[in-house]
């Protein structure tokens, strides 16, 4: 059961350890989804942006090694950066960025690596509305180059995802960028042993989501579970959490 949580008041919430201490211990999943949820509360609010986390002492705390507490897969698209809709500071968040979050062996090893010699528990995957390399995915799909090799490679990791979207596209690529999120996720499991084992020990959470460039929201798909298929996400704008955790 998916229940959602009211961003009203999240954003008064503080976020301790990362910022604040130089714990090695591991923050578990639901805890960084909490963080990433009340730090977009914080950012679509507009006020009491968080002030802690970036002064020089954090700057040497952080020379002796870094722990961040979740992995954030998005699109590379300027007006998106995880740090800044997530309200995040120095070492909090591991970001991998690619155009449409498209995959290839430098970005899942990146993701490896800060699983498995970092710790992290949980990958986001962000999409976004209006994503460019989601359409150009789409106007790809009977076969027409992207204009180069590089950017045709690119397009063609996106195609499968969504390949069911060849008529008329929906209103700003929403549904096709929410199929080629949860795309990504699942395919992070199957193209990766490593993190596929981790998933499927109920190591390592995966959830997709989506940042709506009108309004700042990022939305999140309840998370990825072995051996199911996903639900519906909630409606644009609100946040959800799955309570069975």
């Amino acid at each position: 059961m998916v229940m959602y949580v009211a961003l009203i008041f999240s954003f008064l919430i503080p976020q301790f350890g990362l910022a604040s201490s130089g714990t090695k211990e591991a923050v578990s999943p639901q805890t960084a989804m909490q963080w990433l949820m009340n730090g977009n509360g914080r950012f679509t609010s507009t006020k009491l942006l968080r002030k802690d986390g970036q002064s020089f002492k954090d700057i040497q705390r952080l020379s002796k090694g870094q722990h961040p507490h979740t992995i954030v897969l998005s699109c590379s698209d300027s007006r998106v950066p995880p740090e800044i809709v997530f309200d995040q500071k120095l070492g909090e968040i591991f970001v991998i960025r690619t155009a449409g979050q498209a995959l290839n062996d430098n970005a899942i090893g990146s993701i490896e690596y800060a699983v498995e010699h970092l710790g992290t528990k949980l990958i986001v995957v962000m999409g976004h509305t209006s994503c460019g390399a989601v359409t150009a995915a789409h106007s790809t799909l009977g076969g027409k180059s992207a204009g180069t090799p590089a950017l045709d490679a690119l397009v063609k990791d996106i195609h499968p995802r969504i390949s069911s979207f060849k008529g008329e596209p929906s209103a700003r690529f929403e549904k096709e960028s929410w199929a080629n999120a949860e795309g990504v996720a699942k395919d992070l499991t199957t193209r990766s042993s490593l993190l596929g084992e981790a998933f499927a020990k109920n190591e390592l959470w995966i959830v997709p989501s989506m940042y709506d460039l009108n309004s700042g929201r990022v939305t999140f798909h309840e998370r990825l579970r072995p051996g199911t298929s996903m639900r519906a996400p909630a409606s644009q704008g609100e946040a959800t959490f799955h309570s069975g955790h």
